[in-house]
């Protein structure tokens, strides 16, 4: 897992990766409880964002992808439930699907393709349907080369 902890602020750092998964005019969502948002998670030690983004989307929903391009990324703070401070940041690609069947992960109530425009509605934060609008803008202007894959 990828997290430092800063004594000096007494946050801990969180790097994690994610994919906005498109295929003719959907995009891959999960659902855990009323949050939507696409499939991401920690970077695992000696693995790179890229590699992170493949390997979380395969395991929180079946699907695997390819990456396209990078899309840059979001940082957040939030507490957990036992008062920690936490600090993230999640580098987002932007990829489609190679294979794979949806099988989500028992921590989550369902994932699915859905509609960009439902996707926009769906998601839960803004900084989501931020990388999703990028998404939807680097899809209109066409392919802009392929992701750096780490």
């Amino acid at each position: 897992m990828s997290s430092l902890v800063s004594s000096r602020t007494r946050h801990v750092f969180h790097h994690s990766a994610g994919a906005v998964v498109v295929e003719e005019g959907t995009c891959l969502l999960v659902r855990r409880g009323h949050e939507w948002a696409f499939p991401k998670g920690h970077i695992e030690k000696g693995e790179g964002p890229g590699d992170a983004a493949r390997r979380e989307v395969r395991e929180e929903t079946g699907i695997e992808i390819a990456l396209d391009e990078a899309l840059g990324f979001t940082r957040y703070a939030f507490k957990s439930h036992n008062g920690t401070r936490n600090r993230k940041q999640v580098d987002w690609f932007l990829a489609h699907r190679v294979g794979g069947d949806i099988a989500h992960e028992p921590i989550f109530a369902e994932a699915r393709f859905v509609g960009l425009d439902e996707a926009l509605r769906l998601l839960t934060h803004d900084a989501d349907r931020g990388i999703l609008e990028k998404a939807i803008e680097r899809l209109g202007a066409g392919p802009a080369g392929p992701a750096e894959h780490e």
